[in-house]
């Protein structure tokens, strides 16, 4: 996954939270529409902090050490019968 998907990952969740965040303070109180509504901010709340937490904990620089792992090859035992 590159930085690019990740920050069409987190537009995404600014669009879908903030627009649901927006629509609670329009919406009746105790109505199927608020509802709805908290349950997209929080959806794009997590996505938000999903992307947040995937870019901070270096996520691709792991993801690059872990392909050098598996791609060298392994270290050849010692020869114990010269």
């Amino acid at each position: 996954m590159g930085r690019d998907s990740l920050q069409g990952f987190l537009r995404l969740g600014i669009f879908i939270g903030g627009l649901g965040l927006l629509m609670v303070f329009v919406q009746k109180p105790g109505s199927a529409e608020f509802v709805v509504s908290v349950c997209s901010a929080l959806i794009g709340g997590a996505l938000i902090l999903g992307v947040v937490l995937l870019i901070r904990t270096d996520f691709f620089g792991w993801l690059e050490r872990l392909a050098a792992r598996r791609g060298q090859p392994p270290d050849e035992p010692p020869d114990e019968h010269r």
